[in-house]
């Protein structure tokens, strides 16, 4: 698909919507062949313009009148986000949160390939992870790693204090992206694509809304 879109026009939160947008559509793929921008807008719980703003964005997918095709649409952001091939990450940290993302690597969900995991702990070193056929790597090798197979993308699952010091050393060996699963915000370049996913964080925004139930109407959680 050829882009028709420019970098000022894009955010986060259009991004972050884009990958709901797609999860709708998978479960309605099997159900129904189309479907228009206001029914995607009750589904993400926003407005049928947003929708049609957030997709125009991008490109021009729906039929004036008709709406979308679900499989065509589910397409196109697949390969929006780069999700319509193979992407090989790996993981950095095999405590409780590294070691739940490496045993259920259906988590990562379609266009991604976890092909190798690190870890500093020599309990841990040489340990095989179940169902991924690869055991666990000595941090210190990481490095090598990483520069001899161009990977370019890395989910850090490491303790906050140290996760700063590793972001920078893996910038320098040639990572481009970063899922920070630690509590520690990053500081790095613009060239650097970092999404945080601290569940603590995301737990205590949770609870927020839990225990302020008078405060939910009309609020989009995205």
């Amino acid at each position: 698909m050829t882009k028709k879109y420019s970098p000022k026009d894009v955010s986060g939160r259009i991004v972050a919507r884009l990958a709901l947008y797609l999860g709708i559509l998978k479960d309605l793929e099997k159900v129904q062949p189309e479907i228009n921008s206001i029914e995607l807008a009750q589904r993400m719980n926003t407005t049928a313009v947003q929708v049609r703003k957030d997709l125009s964005t991008f490109g021009e997918f729906g039929v004036r009148g008709k709406g979308y095709s679900v499989s065509a649409l589910i397409r196109e952001i697949e390969s929006i986000l780069g999700i319509d091939k193979e992407n090989e990450v790996i993981l950095i940290g095999y405590g409780h949160v590294g070691k739940m993302i490496a045993c259920n690597t259906n988590v990562l969900g379609k266009g991604f390939k976890l092909t190798a995991v690190f870890d500093k702990d020599s309990r841990k070193i040489g340990k095989e992870i179940p169902n991924l056929n690869i055991k666990v790597s000595d941090a210190s090798k990481c490095l090598e790693y990483i520069e001899k197979n161009k990977v370019h993308t890395v989910i850090l699952a490491i303790n906050a204090e140290y996760a700063q010091v590793v972001a920078n050393q893996l910038i320098h060996s040639g990572v481009e992206a970063i899922l920070n699963m630690t509590a520690s915000k990053l500081e790095l370049n613009s060239n650097t694509a970092v999404v945080n996913a601290d569940i603590s964080a995301k737990l205590k925004e949770l609870n927020f809304w839990r225990i302020n139930p008078e405060l939910r109407g009309g609020i989009n959680f995205d």
